[in-house]
């Protein structure tokens, strides 16, 4: 039963690492602790990741990588690759806040159906 469990545990960290935007790694060349993202981080603190990330891999979107709280300080923008070390950046273990770079609606919610086009 425990090995059911420990595969089952193995199965959705895979899911939710291929489902992640945006993957920061603790260590250069997608080595070390990773933290999938896929929302906005205001503070990478509460997530025990503030200035750790030295590699990174964006999956889908262009994400703005900053040293700050809230979005400040140094920022680099990133589109879709593999980027081994975040040394030539100038953010190597410097990462505070992430965000995508351009605004995410979370859509409209609204209880009746839309209405059909007029023809």
């Amino acid at each position: 039963m425990k090995k059911l469990g420990m595969t089952i545990a193995a199965c959705v960290l895979a899911q939710a690492a291929a489902a992640a935007d945006l993957t920061l790694y603790s260590d250069g060349d997608f080595q070390g602790r990773p933290l999938n993202v896929v929302i906005d981080m205001r503070q990478l603190g509460s997530l025990n990741f503030n200035d750790r990330a030295s590699s990174v891999v964006v999956e889908k979107g262009a994400w703005v990588l900053c040293t700050e709280e809230d979005f400040s300080g140094k920022c680099v923008t990133l589109g879709p690759g593999r980027y081994g070390s975040l040394k030539e950046l100038g953010v190597d273990k410097a990462i505070t806040s992430v965000r995508h770079r351009d605004a995410q609606s979370p859509g409209i919610f609204s209880e009746s159906a839309p209405a059909a086009p007029a023809n």
